[in-house]
């Protein structure tokens, strides 16, 4: 019985080590694009794919089954012919949640209490206080709450946020969260909250779902974070809210062009903190997204469900 061809374009052999090595399941011919080497010249006989396939490439891939993406957004792979080619698509799903629910409420304890703005004066050598809002008490509005929308109200309940979430598709509410509402109820949210961490996937109805009109419906002096795609928040009706006092915070991991250009206003206002699309990152990062991948592929052989399944008629 012929091995199930997989190849992996966005790891090297060297980074898995032999206890990872020595997990893969024996049915797997487990190959890896290298330096240099072209992904439409290697795809005859691919059944399994770690990375992202181009619409141009996707013809020569006439054996591929499934595709394995390397982050939480499938919003890459959402191009007409992929949809209709019925191939499956997971995404790294819980691997990286619990990093990314810390980044944004990292973020968002940053700003409240002003250390960035400590920051600044410490590399001013001004020994000055700047006051910060108290975060127990805060009404924390979650927009989007699949995973790490989730992940991120466990965690903030330890600090005694007064949690509300949004989400296209709501579930059962967890006791600790005060309401769970559908995204018709958005201004309410918005309206309720000093702080906003928005987490929902990139597609054609999250597009500038936060533009000048949301901004301002939240209180004065509010805060808000995005750990979700680019896109999600208008960035120049964001850095005028800013500006004008009506946003007092914006913690920004996604912008809607990334690199962030030089040019854009976002690296110099003083009330923005701004990081590289860095949420999912951490030092095991790789060994975990490897990991995950791993216990797919046993999955696959198996014939059983597989994790972090994307459904491509929404795109998330």
């Amino acid at each position: 019985m012929s091995k199930i061809k997989t190849l992996v374009t966005l790891f090297r052999g060297k980074d898995w080590g032999a206890d990872l090595h020595s997990e893969v399941p024996p049915e797997i011919d487990l190959t890896f694009l290298e330096p240099g080497q072209t992904l439409s010249d290697h795809l005859d006989g691919v059944e399994v794919l770690y990375g992202v396939i181009a619409e141009k490439d996707l013809p020569k891939a006439e054996a591929l089954r499934w595709v394995q993406l390397n982050s939480t957004g499938a919003d890459s792979m959402m191009y007409p012919a992929f949809l209709d080619s019925g191939i499956q698509l997971t995404c790294l799903g819980g691997a990286i949640t619990g990093t990314v629910a810390e980044h944004a409420l990292t973020m968002l304890f940053a700003l409240a209490r002003n250390l960035h703005l400590q920051r600044d004066l410490q590399h001013e050598k001004k020994w000055q206080v700047v006051c910060g809002c108290e975060i127990s008490g805060m009404t924390l509005g979650i927009l989007g709450f699949g995973r790490i929308g989730r992940a991120i109200a466990s965690r903030a309940r330890g600090f005694d946020m007064d949690i509300i979430a949004v989400d296209p598709y709501p579930t059962e509410k967890p006791d600790f969260v005060r309401a769970l509402w559908g995204v018709d109820r958005l201004p309410d949210l918005l309206q309720q909250s000093n702080a906003v961490i928005c987490a929902v996937p990139k597609t054609p109805s999250t597009y500038r779902m936060i533009s000048a009109d949301q901004l301002n419906m939240m209180p004065r002096g509010s805060f808000i974070v995005n750990i979700a795609r680019g896109g999600v928040i208008d960035e120049d009706a964001l850095v005028e809210a800013v500006r004008s006092g009506q946003i007092a915070g914006a913690g920004i991991d996604v912008t809607d062009v990334e690199p962030c250009p030089a040019d854009s206003p976002l690296w110099d206002e003083p009330g923005i903190l701004l990081t590289p699309h860095s949420a999912g990152f951490s030092k095991d990062l790789k060994e975990k997204k490897i990991g995950w991948f791993i216990g797919n592929l046993k999955r696959y052989v198996a014939g059983e469900p597989l994790q972090g399944l994307v459904d491509t008629s929404q795109g998330f």
